[in-house]
């Protein structure tokens, strides 16, 4: 009897004390934070989902920049590897041939398209070089020919081929040789009626350059997907983008957890610290 009331004593004592006090505050400290925590997250895979509904109905935006490039751009997906298989077979069937881990991958397609008129203003004319004519024989020739196109310092095209060329005297007029006076005259062609046959033009080389910058950038609160360069008729035709949201940092309040290990406790019943060795219910303040 006088036991139970011992204890009964001791449990009254504790719920009594500033210690269940201090408790039940951090408790409701821990509890709050926690909450937080998670309303944060269901926010930002929330915005997160939001992200990727516009990524899936975005079309390409076309815009001039201050320094005269061309840009395309569109909105990005931000997933793990597993969800973008629901939403982007093509992209995740590409991050799956990468070795490693895929922070961000970016896939696009460009189209370089020029007219008549664009090359016109580019052709480098002092540098356009047709070379001697190489004869094979009497009537057939190879001539060599380079064309550069030169944009700016780092954006260019440089053509090199060569074409087969065939003479033919379609109409010989020859006229009667005869002496008169001293001097024979020949026989004489009209050379006006010579033909030009191309035999054929094949390209031997081509070195092209482009400068070109992609990547992903935030416009507010988007992921967006970029692309741009200087090159003349540079188009894009298809732009994807796909990042992995970033991993947890070093925060406060990270959660609950079960362990197994040695704990330190204090016994209310015979009032000493003692040690619990078992499984254990805890709660991680801080993470890193």
């Amino acid at each position: 009897m006088e036991t139970i009331k011992k204890i009964f004593k001791t449990i009254w004592s504790f719920l009594n004390s500033k210690f269940l006090g201090y408790g039940i505050a951090l408790i409701l400290i821990v509890f709050i934070a926690q909450t937080c925590s998670n309303l944060n997250k269901a926010k930002q895979d929330a915005a997160d989902a939001h992200q990727n509904i516009i990524a899936l109905t975005d079309t390409l935006h076309k815009e001039k920049l201050k320094t005269g490039e061309l840009q395309f751009s569109i909105a990005g997906y931000i997933s793990s590897v597993e969800d973008l298989k629901n939403v982007n077979k093509g992209l995740y069937d590409e991050v799956e041939k990468q070795k490693g881990t895929v922070i961000n991958l970016n896939r696009l397609t460009i189209l370089l398209q020029q007219d008549k008129e664009d090359l016109a203003k580019y052709i480098d004319s002092l540098k356009m070089i047709i070379n001697q004519p190489i004869k094979i024989n009497d009537t057939t020739y190879i001539v060599p020919w380079t064309l550069p196109f030169t944009y700016d310092s780092t954006n260019y095209d440089i053509w090199s081929g060569q074409t087969k060329v065939g003479l033919t005297l379609s109409k010989i007029a020859p006229k009667t040789v005869f002496l008169r006076g001293n001097t024979l005259e020949l026989p004489k062609f009209d050379f006006s009626q010579i033909a030009v046959i191309n035999l054929g033009t094949e390209m031997i080389s081509r070195e092209t350059q482009i400068e070109l910058t992609y990547g992903q950038k935030y416009v507010k609160g988007k992921l967006v997907v970029f692309a741009n360069s200087k090159y003349p008729g540079f188009k894009v035709v298809n732009l994807e983008g796909f990042t992995v949201p970033e991993p947890p940092r070093k925060h406060w309040f990270t959660g609950f957890s079960v362990n197994f290990g040695i704990t330190p406790t204090y016994d209310f019943v015979s009032k000493k610290t003692i040690m619990v060795v078992g499984p254990s219910f805890g709660y991680t303040i801080f993470s890193w």
